[in-house]
Protein backbone atom coordinates (compact mmCIF):
# COMPACT_ATOMS: atom_id res chain seq x y z
CA UNK A 1 0.00 0.00 0.00
CA UNK A 2 2.71 2.04 0.94
CA UNK A 3 3.76 2.32 -3.44
CA UNK A 4 -0.07 2.97 -3.64
CA UNK A 5 0.46 6.10 -1.52
CA UNK A 6 3.29 7.17 -3.65
CA UNK A 7 1.54 6.96 -6.93
CA UNK A 8 -1.53 8.71 -5.25
CA UNK A 9 1.03 11.37 -4.22
CA UNK A 10 2.56 12.41 -7.28
CA UNK A 11 -1.24 12.49 -9.17
CA UNK A 12 -2.55 14.97 -5.91
CA UNK A 13 -1.01 18.32 -7.19
CA UNK A 14 -3.49 18.98 -10.32
CA UNK A 15 -6.60 17.68 -8.15
CA UNK A 16 -5.72 19.80 -5.57
CA UNK A 17 -6.50 23.03 -7.69
CA UNK A 18 -10.35 21.82 -8.30
CA UNK A 19 -12.44 22.22 -5.06
CA UNK A 20 -15.71 20.76 -6.54
CA UNK A 21 -14.17 17.63 -6.55
CA UNK A 22 -13.76 17.49 -2.40
CA UNK A 23 -15.88 16.70 0.12
CA UNK A 24 -15.29 17.69 3.85
CA UNK A 25 -16.30 17.18 7.11
CA UNK A 26 -15.37 18.73 10.34
CA UNK A 27 -14.85 15.95 12.93
CA UNK A 28 -15.37 17.67 16.24
CA UNK A 29 -17.35 15.22 18.53
CA UNK A 30 -14.36 13.47 19.38
CA UNK A 31 -10.75 14.42 20.12
CA UNK A 32 -8.05 14.76 18.28
CA UNK A 33 -10.88 17.26 16.30
CA UNK A 34 -10.34 16.36 12.69
CA UNK A 35 -10.43 18.73 9.64
CA UNK A 36 -11.12 16.07 6.29
CA UNK A 37 -11.22 16.28 2.77
CA UNK A 38 -11.78 13.53 0.37
CA UNK A 39 -12.17 12.47 -3.14
CA UNK A 40 -12.72 9.27 -4.84
CA UNK A 41 -9.85 8.36 -7.30
CA UNK A 42 -10.60 7.24 -10.93
CA UNK A 43 -8.80 4.00 -9.73
CA UNK A 44 -11.42 3.20 -6.40
CA UNK A 45 -9.23 4.56 -3.86
CA UNK A 46 -10.37 7.29 -1.53
CA UNK A 47 -7.96 9.54 -0.87
CA UNK A 48 -7.98 12.02 2.68
CA UNK A 49 -6.31 14.96 3.65
CA UNK A 50 -6.52 15.44 7.40
CA UNK A 51 -5.43 18.48 9.67
CA UNK A 52 -5.54 17.37 13.32
CA UNK A 53 -5.49 19.75 16.26
CA UNK A 54 -3.33 18.68 19.16
CA UNK A 55 -4.87 16.59 22.30
CA UNK A 56 -4.18 14.68 25.52
CA UNK A 57 -3.23 11.40 25.45
CA UNK A 58 -6.68 10.91 27.43
CA UNK A 59 -8.38 12.23 25.01
CA UNK A 60 -7.29 10.30 22.02
CA UNK A 61 -9.60 7.90 20.29
CA UNK A 62 -8.97 4.65 19.60
CA UNK A 63 -10.55 2.82 17.02
CA UNK A 64 -9.59 -0.02 14.20
CA UNK A 65 -10.21 1.07 10.53
CA UNK A 66 -13.29 -0.58 8.32
CA UNK A 67 -10.61 -0.85 5.24
CA UNK A 68 -7.21 -1.07 4.53
CA UNK A 69 -4.88 2.07 4.36
CA UNK A 70 -1.83 4.04 3.85
CA UNK A 71 -0.89 6.95 5.45
CA UNK A 72 1.63 9.74 5.66
CA UNK A 73 2.74 12.67 7.88
CA UNK A 74 3.46 15.86 6.01
CA UNK A 75 3.50 18.26 8.64
CA UNK A 76 3.90 18.06 12.19
CA UNK A 77 4.10 15.05 14.80
CA UNK A 78 1.88 12.51 16.45
CA UNK A 79 2.34 9.83 19.11
CA UNK A 80 0.46 6.44 17.56
CA UNK A 81 -0.94 4.03 19.85
CA UNK A 82 -0.81 0.76 18.64
CA UNK A 83 -3.56 -2.49 19.66
CA UNK A 84 -4.96 -5.89 17.87
CA UNK A 85 -7.75 -7.72 19.04
CA UNK A 86 -8.23 -11.53 19.23
CA UNK A 87 -11.36 -11.33 17.24
CA UNK A 88 -14.14 -8.94 15.63
CA UNK A 89 -15.45 -8.70 19.30
CA UNK A 90 -12.58 -8.49 21.89
CA UNK A 91 -11.32 -5.00 22.74
CA UNK A 92 -8.00 -3.98 21.54
CA UNK A 93 -4.76 -5.18 23.61
CA UNK A 94 -2.30 -3.02 23.65
CA UNK A 95 0.71 -3.73 21.37
CA UNK A 96 3.04 -0.74 20.93
CA UNK A 97 3.50 2.94 21.02
CA UNK A 98 5.13 5.33 18.20
CA UNK A 99 6.62 8.91 17.67
CA UNK A 100 5.92 9.77 14.50
CA UNK A 101 7.39 12.55 12.50
CA UNK A 102 7.19 14.91 9.45
CA UNK A 103 7.26 12.19 6.31
CA UNK A 104 6.36 9.58 8.19
CA UNK A 105 4.14 6.89 6.24
CA UNK A 106 3.10 3.48 8.05
CA UNK A 107 -0.21 0.97 6.69
CA UNK A 108 -2.67 -0.56 8.74
CA UNK A 109 -3.71 -3.62 6.66
CA UNK A 110 -5.54 -6.14 9.08
CA UNK A 111 -9.02 -5.28 10.51
CA UNK A 112 -8.39 -6.46 13.89
CA UNK A 113 -5.71 -3.12 14.14
CA UNK A 114 -6.47 -0.25 16.12
CA UNK A 115 -4.62 2.89 16.78
CA UNK A 116 -5.20 6.39 18.06
CA UNK A 117 -3.57 9.28 17.00
CA UNK A 118 -2.31 11.84 19.60
CA UNK A 119 -0.98 14.67 17.69
CA UNK A 120 1.63 16.59 19.59
CA UNK A 121 1.08 20.16 17.59
CA UNK A 122 -1.11 20.87 14.61
CA UNK A 123 -0.40 17.84 12.32
CA UNK A 124 -1.07 17.26 8.19
CA UNK A 125 -1.41 14.02 6.82
CA UNK A 126 -2.94 11.93 3.59
CA UNK A 127 -4.64 8.42 4.37
CA UNK A 128 -5.45 6.77 1.43
CA UNK A 129 -8.12 3.66 1.96
CA UNK A 130 -9.42 0.70 0.21
CA UNK A 131 -12.48 -0.89 -0.55
CA UNK A 132 -13.88 -1.78 3.48
CA UNK A 133 -13.01 -5.30 4.61
CA UNK A 134 -16.13 -7.45 4.39
CA UNK A 135 -18.88 -6.57 7.55
CA UNK A 136 -17.90 -10.56 9.04
CA UNK A 137 -14.21 -9.14 8.63
CA UNK A 138 -14.45 -5.98 10.06
CA UNK A 139 -14.39 -5.31 14.18
CA UNK A 140 -17.42 -4.50 14.85
CA UNK A 141 -16.39 -1.58 17.13
CA UNK A 142 -15.68 0.11 13.54
CA UNK A 143 -17.22 3.53 13.61
CA UNK A 144 -17.93 5.66 10.88
CA UNK A 145 -19.10 9.46 10.50
CA UNK A 146 -21.99 8.77 8.33
CA UNK A 147 -25.24 10.08 9.78
CA UNK A 148 -23.78 12.27 12.42
CA UNK A 149 -24.70 15.36 11.05
CA UNK A 150 -21.20 16.55 10.99
CA UNK A 151 -20.35 20.23 9.65
CA UNK A 152 -18.76 20.87 6.35
CA UNK A 153 -16.42 23.10 5.95
CA UNK A 154 -17.15 26.78 4.02
CA UNK A 155 -16.23 27.00 0.98
CA UNK A 156 -13.48 29.73 1.88
CA UNK A 157 -12.02 27.26 4.95
CA UNK A 158 -12.04 24.54 2.19
CA UNK A 159 -9.64 26.24 -0.24
CA UNK A 160 -7.19 26.99 2.70
CA UNK A 161 -7.23 23.26 3.42
CA UNK A 162 -6.54 22.78 -0.22
CA UNK A 163 -4.25 25.10 -0.13
CA UNK A 164 -2.21 24.55 2.70
CA UNK A 165 -1.67 20.59 1.49
CA UNK A 166 -0.81 21.96 -2.54
CA UNK A 167 2.05 23.69 -0.63
CA UNK A 168 2.83 20.42 1.91
CA UNK A 169 3.02 18.67 -1.13
CA UNK A 170 5.28 20.51 -2.93
CA UNK A 171 7.62 21.05 0.58
CA UNK A 172 7.65 17.06 0.51
CA UNK A 173 8.43 16.59 -3.41
CA UNK A 174 11.23 19.36 -3.26
CA UNK A 175 12.80 17.30 0.08
CA UNK A 176 13.09 14.64 -2.33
Amino acid sequence: MLDKLQTVLSELPPLLKDPSIWQSLLINRRKPFTYRVWTMLPNGLRVCLHKFDECSTHEAFDHPHPWPGAFIILYGSYRMRVGYSLDRESYQRPVAEFNLNKYSSYVITNPLTWHAVIPNEETYTIMINEEPFASDVAHKEVRTTAGKDLDKMSDDELNIHLSSFRNLLADYFESR
